[in-house]
């Protein structure tokens, strides 16, 4: 929902719009994480920092999260 971004007001923005149904229903962090681990490789500055929101139970996508999570430590 959000660029790579330091700016913080940008990313409370972005949390204070959500609403339910905005999103296609579902839940796929394998997915997410995979796609955040890509944008945030080569992302400049020293640290990468990512956040998951999720209810905590994958029910889409196609990658598996205990497969992405170790391959985004990795980067």
């Amino acid at each position: 929902q959000v660029p790579l971004t330091t700016d913080h007001p940008v990313v409370l923005a972005a949390l204070d719009n959500l609403q339910a149904g905005q999103l296609e229903d579902g839940t796929a962090i394998g997915t997410g994480i995979a796609t955040a681990a890509n944008r945030l490789r080569d992302a400049p500055g020293k640290s990468r920092v990512m956040v998951l929101l999720t209810d905590g139970e994958t029910n889409r996508g196609a990658i598996d999260p205990r497969t992405a999570a170790p391959a985004a430590a990795r980067l």
